[in-house]
């Protein structure tokens, strides 16, 4: 991070550097400019709540609508410091984020993407013709030029927020740009658009407009904040359903919370990205939320598979009735070698590698922890006895994904064996044929 941090405070200090050049004090209409910094520095102090924890701040939309609205026969350099200044005293005033490194420099990256924003759009005002002038200082091209620039903005935040996110995770940058590029592009757009609209209703009736363009901002962050909510509902359901089985003494007590943190981390090793991985957990964590529907022990060869049946149907049935969940809900169906009936592109891989990981993962649980007429296994023996069905019943790269994350999860509150042998975790770990 020193190094990003480094080139931050370059790109920050060259941002300040041109600011300075480029201002022209005589000509700045400071009563517009103010009222943009003030109306900028208490939007900047609300987030929309997206999924996952993901914020985005309000303060783009008056940012976006300064650019529109100020005169532009100057560089629009006002907007460079109206958002620092602005970000300034938010940085001081805003009491649930201490000041660290990381928030010093998402300032810093932020800043410089804002400098290139204004930058970009003041190159293209002076290529896209000036007609027909409609009112002011206003003509089309001005909608053209902040389309494209707040599209620049708008990659660079979600560079800035990737990068941040695989400093704090366990992805690269890479896989989490495609993650947050679908989670913010429709509520950026919204936003972006109520800051042209902020610029145009304020070149028209001037700053009475704030009557009619905040509530919808409101609107909008309410409506996003509800359904961030509900996620967190979502997850806290999802882990009180899982232990449902465990309290009525179907499956042991935290074989889902032990399922769910392998599943996870193997995803993760064999390269899901943080959605699929995510749906693969739930699925670990509601794997067995079908039991509760067996009244019965069975006795039998074929009871016991319509057993396992039912634990499967029961709990794909439960998964499937919420929207966000038919990916976990498919993941758990392919757990009894129905994944191949799924035909969407977009989750056939999530579905099947996930399906397959939650297959290797609970027998290897249930090797490892025992059971009435079995002993439990070590985990090398139980990898060892998994290995006999390499490419049969389990694939291969799921099995050495198996035995290479669980050195690192062996450390939680977990009740895998402390160690794996070196012997096991050399044959596992061979490239494969």
């Amino acid at each position: 991070m020193d190094k990003v941090f480094i080139a931050a405070v370059i790109a920050s200090l060259v941002t300040l550097a041109l600011s300075i050049v480029f201002t022209n004090v005589s000509k700045i209409d400071f009563t517009n400019t103010v009222f943009f910094l003030v109306l900028f520095t208490v939007c900047a102090n609300f987030d929309i709540e997206l999924r996952d924890g993901a914020r985005l701040s309000l303060g783009l939309a008056p940012l976006i609508g300064a650019l529109v609205a100020l005169p532009i026969k100057d560089p629009a350099v006002e907007v460079v410091w109206i958002f620092l200044i602005g970000s300034l005293v938010t940085l001081v005033t805003e009491r649930n984020k201490e000041i660290s490194k990381e928030r010093i420099l998402e300032l810093l990256f932020d800043y410089s993407a804002v400098g290139a924003f204004v930058l970009i759009y003041r190159l293209l005002l002076n290529v896209l013709p000036e007609k027909p002038e409609l009112q002011g200082h206003y003509w089309p091209g001005i909608l053209i030029a902040s389309a494209i620039a707040a599209a620049f903005l708008f990659i660079a935040h979600v560079l800035r927020l990737s990068y941040m996110l695989s400093k704090e995770g366990q992805y690269p940058a890479g896989a989490y740009f495609s993650s947050v590029l679908r989670k913010y592009w429709v509520p950026f757009i919204a936003i972006g658009f109520l800051g042209v609209l902020m610029g145009l209703v304020f070149i028209g009736i001037g700053n009475w407009f704030v009557i009619l363009v905040l509530p919808l901002l409101a609107v909008i962050r309410y409506a996003y904040n509800r359904i961030a909510a509900a996620d967190i509902y979502l997850l806290g359901t999802v882990k009180t359903l899982s232990v449902i089985p465990e309290e009525i003494g179907k499956i042991p007590p935290g074989h889902s919370k032990r399922l769910a943190t392998l599943a996870g981390a193997v995803a993760r090793e064999l390269g899901l990205g943080p959605e699929d991985t995510r749906q693969v957990e739930y699925a670990a964590y509601l794997h067995d939320i079908g039991v509760i529907a067996r009244e019965e022990e069975h006795v039998s060869e074929q009871d016991r598979l319509l057993g396992v049946e039912e634990v499967v149907s029961g709990g794909e049935d439960i998964l499937g009735k919420v929207d966000y969940l038919k990916v976990a809900s498919e993941i758990l169906r392919g757990r009894g070698g129905l994944e191949k009936r799924v035909v969407d592109p977009r989750k056939s891989r999530a579905v099947s590698v996930g399906s397959g990981i939650l297959k290797a993962a609970e027998d290897f649980e249930n090797l490892i922890t025992g059971s009435d007429d079995k002993e439990p296994l070590s985990e090398s023996e139980a990898l060892t006895e998994m290995n006999l069905e390499r490419g049969v019943k389990y694939d291969s790269k799921v099995l050495r994904a198996i035995a290479k994350v669980l050195p690192r999860i062996s450390g939680e509150d977990l009740s895998f064996d402390a160690e794996v042998s070196s012997e096991s975790a050399a044959f596992w770990r061979e490239p494969e044929d």
